[in-house]
């Protein structure tokens, strides 16, 4: 962090990042699952690739007035699965009284006129969920709402129900932004269940892979530059493939982004074979061009008023079961379409991970670590 703090400008001139994008600063990963270590009553502890981090309000809004985000999300006492122990009787009280004490201290704290979405937590418990989102009401200087619960081990449909009945008791006029749930079948759902904001580590994750997007979400006039893939049910396109050897298309036929019009796909191919890092770079640019279109033909379908049936017609057509459908008989499973965010700790790592990290990893042992 030193680095780009002393920028002027913040976090989002040292990342060149443009005006019309959003920048979230958050305490954790959106990727990966496992992501905390024990809480103290004075700070949040981040299972980091350098060990356990302790991060109390203090640091963080001192972090946020140096980086300077567009929205800021305070420490929160999240509550990891599986374990039984951490999903009962007191510890889910614990740790919605600590995460208010912890918002109160970072409002406190910060100088900055940075927009604060707070976490609604609770696990899943809709009694403590309701506490929650009284003790947020009464709370002045927050933008938005925040729901972090990828540490839930529970179908995204029960997600979204708990999601459900934790906004009927917030405010109806604030944002909300739901983290780990960026893959384009979880966030046509949510959108259908109220959520507004979304991560964009999706787009990370399809690339990290070798994989390049192939999906879009309307297929008309509407959509012309897209990446619109020719077969049904197919999301991505494998860039490892000895098929694509001597493959000179682009990477998708009628896609408009910088990597279509200039490359194709043998050479990308040749790149990632040969662990290069411009690999890496042209499928990013790629992924989040296809990502993008993804949410402007969002808006674009709200704007029309039929954003449910195209919504449908996304689900049906990448495989997604009945239950996503809102269909009875069907388990709860996503779809083999866009499940790179659960593969990313199985395949083979990009060019740009010099070595393999372990993601969703089991909880370290925290027998030494400090107690509740």
């Amino acid at each position: 962090m030193p680095a780009c703090t002393k920028l002027h400008g913040g976090l989002r001139s040292f990342v060149a990042l443009n005006k019309a994008e959003i920048l979230i600063l958050d305490t954790l990963d959106p990727v990966v699952a496992v992501r905390t270590a024990k809480a103290t009553s004075k700070a949040m502890g981040i299972d980091s690739e350098g060990g356990i981090r302790r991060l109390t309000p203090e640091a963080f809004a001192h972090s946020v007035d140096l980086l300077q985000p567009d929205i800021a999300i305070p420490p929160a006492d999240y509550i990891e699965e599986p374990l039984p122990s951490l999903t009962h009787g007191k510890r889910i009280s614990k740790s919605v009284s600590r995460s208010k004490k912890w918002l109160n201290e970072f409002l406190a704290l910060k100088k900055s006129r940075v927009a604060v979405f707070a976490p609604v937590v609770g696990s899943r418990s809709t009694e403590l969920r309701e506490i929650c989102a009284q003790g947020l009401l009464a709370c002045d200087g927050i933008s938005g709402y925040s729901f972090n619960d990828v540490c839930l081990q529970v179908p995204f449909a029960e997600k979204l129900d708990l999601f459900r009945h934790s906004i009927t008791h917030l405010d109806v006029n604030k944002p909300r932004y739901m983290q780990g749930s960026s893959a384009p079948d979880l966030v046509v759902r949510a959108i259908l269940y109220g959520v507004d904001i979304f991560d964009s580590s999706y787009a990370y994750a399809v690339t990290e892979q070798g994989f390049a997007s192939l999906y879009y979400f309307r297929h008309d006039s509407e959509t012309s530059g897209a990446c619109m893939d020719n077969s049904s049910g197919s999301g991505r396109l494998d860039m490892w493939d000895s098929r694509m050897f001597d493959d000179f298309g682009p990477l998708v036929d009628g896609c408009s982004c910088y990597t279509c019009r200039n490359h194709h796909r043998s050479y990308i191919h040749h790149l990632l074979k040969t662990k290069e890092m411009l690999a890496t770079v042209l499928l990013q640019i790629h992924n989040t061009f296809c990502y993008q279109q993804f949410f402007v033909d969002i808006r674009r379908s709200m704007d029309a008023n039929t954003f449910p049936k195209d919504a449908r017609r996304f689900l049906e057509r990448y495989g997604c079961s009945a239950s996503e459908l809102g269909l009875s008989g069907a388990a709860d499973q996503p779809s083999q379409a866009f499940d790179e965010l659960d593969m990313l700790s199985k395949q083979i790592f990009s060019p740009t991970t010099k070595i393999q990290r372990k993601r969703n990893a089991e909880p370290h042992n925290m027998g030494n670590e400090s107690g509740l």
